[in-house]
């Protein structure tokens, strides 16, 4: 019942957040801005994101090589590919990465470890955004009016950091865990437990971390290079270091759980940081749409792939392990 109000409150600031977008947008200047695209450039922007794609297969199957069996890669590409699906183009209560982690577990029934592995390959690619948004605010500041932009990645940096310390440091779950147990929580207590222990066994691998978050940066870079080249396609002219400090600051943006996916959050922000550096709200309102219709688009081969995945039972499985982490 909940996830069910949930699902209808967040279409109703979507369709909000777009007929507010909408209603002053020029559609025959937005039609022109979309009709003299150059679409052999769209289509290369589609290209780049995939080898993004491959880049976090990679990263993730490394991660998960220390905690537990590696699936191959060709198994890890399909239920890469599922998740997101689930993230991007099916709106359900079971989440991409729950998808992930019960897939690439289920063969050698190891959930913590499969968990951490995918923890830590979406933990990495937050920290790398991060590191760059912070880099790129020092060497190129940005500022816009009514928008403090520095002061909003540096405290996402600051609050993702000071998230990271806690979940990581073994004498805080210790405490936690003790407290748990003082509650009679005792399942729970030892749910956390394992994943703890799984944590520090994955943090005695330095090097897998390290290389971890150097293809994260790189992977990164390609992301922000994708809305880049839309841009280019789009025939929209604007210093690649905008991007470098826009982008990560739409994708926080978007990880609001206010609206579906983040739509309209992303579009909004996308009008709202473009428009502020000369770039006309029908521009600016294209290249969000596309960008997120590129991402979308990277997507769909995951809903085929899932139709030789779906089980009644896993589905069922999967919302109790979300439920769990939850």
């Amino acid at each position: 019942m909940k996830s069910a109000l949930a699902a209808i409150l967040k279409t109703a600031v979507t369709a909000l957040l777009f007929y507010l977008l909408f209603r002053k947008v020029d559609f025959p200047e937005f039609a022109a801005t979309l009709k003299h695209a150059r679409y052999d450039i769209l289509i290369f922007s589609f290209c780049i994101l995939w080898i993004g794609h491959y880049m976090c297969i990679f990263r993730w199957r490394m991660l998960m090589r220390p905690l537990m069996p590696v699936l191959s890669t060709a198994k890890l590409l399909g239920i890469y590919c599922i998740g997101l699906f689930f993230n991007l183009a099916f709106p359900t209560v079971v989440g991409g990465d729950v998808v992930k982690m019960y897939y690439a577990g289920k063969p050698s029934r190891q959930f913590a470890q499969s968990f951490a592995a995918t923890f830590l390959d979406r933990d990495t690619g937050m920290l790398a955004m991060m590191l760059i948004a912070v880099t790129a605010t020092i060497i190129h500041p940005v500022g816009l009016e009514g928008m403090p932009v520095s002061l909003i990645i540096w405290s996402a940096f600051l609050a993702f950091m000071v998230a990271n310390v806690i979940i990581f440091a073994p004498p805080i779950h210790r405490i936690f865990v003790h407290i748990l147990h003082r509650l009679k929580v005792n399942g729970l207590a030892g749910k956390v437990d394992t994943i703890s222990g799984v944590f520090q066994t994955i943090a005695r691998h330095r090097g897998v971390l390290a290389m971890s978050l150097a293809i994260s940066l790189v992977n990164q870079l390609f992301v922000i290079t994708v809305v880049w080249v839309t841009a280019i396609g789009l025939r929209i002219r604007v210093p690649f270091p905008y991007f470098l400090v826009f982008v990560p600051v739409i994708t926080l943006i978007s990880m609001i759980p206010v609206s579906l996916n983040g739509m309209g959050l992303r579009e909004y922000a996308n009008v709202a940081l473009f428009s502020a550096v000369g770039v006309d709200r029908e521009s600016s309102m294209a290249l969000g749409l596309v960008s997120s219709a590129i991402v979308v688009l990277s997507a769909i081969p995951g809903g085929v792939v899932y139709i030789f995945f779906r089980n009644r039972a896993d589905l069922e499985q999967m919302a109790r392990l979300e439920s769990d982490l939850s």
